[in-house]
């Protein structure tokens, strides 16, 4: 990666020179296999996914966990990924091209509990880029207007294994809205949010709140998978 000169100095250059910048480093990670994270669920997601799954990435920024997700469930799998923000949403793309499957469905969307149009705030970086991995729902006025989509409104036939939450404060909302599709599918749920609603949806349906060593996120398992 850049030293804290080199972002500096790449802060300054126009937007489509950082996003071909960007784009040129994932693609040689995405051919070296070293396109990953150091989450402890990344690695853990083999557990909980088989060939012919489906699975549902909501955050999906880059899409690390989307290729991930894409490697386990296989040719005859899906992966359906969530990305709200045009500019993180382009290199997604970028990078879902470069995955041996074609088997990802990108939504320029921000899953939630109804459709609608919201805003995004987007903070910086102390380098002065944009810190894409922050950007998150907000109530308040801002410059970048998303739309936004219930989970269950899109009706997925797949047996849907898996379902990843990173949406900076709106997950519950997100499992407001995926709620129907959760009680059929009992999918094992990676999220940040450890919120009492949360905690109180899930465990009516008969999860169980489990966290890992090393992460920040928690993990809801249904005893029955």
């Amino acid at each position: 990666m850049l030293s804290t000169l080199g972002k500096r100095v790449a802060a300054r250059l126009p937007h489509g020179w950082q996003q071909a910048l960007k784009r040129r480093h994932f693609q040689r990670q995405i051919a070296g296999n070293s396109f990953l994270t150091d989450e402890p669920e990344w690695e853990l997601s083999s557990r909980w996914l088989a060939p012919g799954d489906w699975a549902i990435d909501v955050g999906a920024n880059i899409g690390h966990y989307t290729k991930r997700f894409s490697d386990l469930v296989g040719a005859g799998g899906r992966v359906i990924a969530f990305e709200p923000v045009p500019a993180t949403f382009e290199l997604l793309s970028a990078n879902a091209a470069q995955f041996p499957l074609p088997n990802v469905t990108l939504l320029n969307l921000a899953a939630s509990d109804a459709t609608r149009i919201l805003g995004m705030s987007i903070p910086d970086f102390n380098t002065g880029l944009k810190n894409y991995y922050e950007a998150a729902i907000t109530a308040a006025a801002s410059g970048l207007q998303v739309m936004t989509c219930a989970i269950d409104a899109l009706n997925l036939a797949g047996p849907v294994r898996m379902l990843k939450i990173d949406a900076e404060g709106h997950d519950a909302v997100v499992v407001r809205g995926a709620i129907k599709l959760i009680a059929a599918n009992l999918p094992t749920i990676v999220m940040e949010s450890g919120s009492g609603e949360v905690k109180e949806s899930l465990e009516s349906l008969g999860y169980r709140m489990e966290s890992v060593a090393g992460s920040s996120n928690v993990i809801y398992r249904h005893p029955s998978r």
